[in-house]
């Protein structure tokens, strides 16, 4: 099923990211779920980066095409997409944090403008949904 996800912070009057499409699982029932089926897509796209390859491609020059430079430009980043740690993410630890970050209030989740406010709520996708994350910042600072 494809959906459409953008994310948001609070104070921006423009999406900080432009609504992107995002293939999910049909059997998705509950918040837990979606969020999990989204962080396992999410790490796996970040552990299959590696040095070299630009979009799976192995190539001698790296050099970014002006399609290339078309499509990453709604994210607000355009980049070799070259990871040059090589490093790998545990999916159970990055779920971990989303689900700490969500109880903990960094985020809010809608679903066609209907909060999601637990992660036991049932969902009930359709094609082309719009989901928006929006990013809570914490103020700081002196008070003087």
């Amino acid at each position: 099923m494809q959906i459409y996800i953008q994310v948001k912070q609070l104070g921006k009057r423009k999406d900080s990211i432009e609504a992107q499409k995002f293939i999910i699982k049909d059997s998705l029932f509950t918040v837990h779920d979606l969020l999990y089926d989204i962080v396992t897509k999410q790490v796996d796209k970040f552990n299959h980066r590696a040095i070299g390859n630009i979009d799976d491609e192995p190539t001698l020059l790296n050099y970014l095409s002006l399609t290339q430079i078309e499509n990453q430009s709604p994210s607000g980043k355009i980049s070799f997409n070259l990871d040059y740690r090589q490093q790998k993410q545990d999916i159970q630890s990055a779920f971990d944090n989303v689900i700490m970050a969500f109880n903990d209030g960094l985020f809010r989740i809608f679903l066609n403008d209907n909060e999601l406010s637990s992660l036991e709520e049932k969902i009930n996708l359709q094609e082309n949904d719009k989901l928006t994350f929006i990013r809570l910042t914490m103020l700081s600072g002196r008070i003087w």
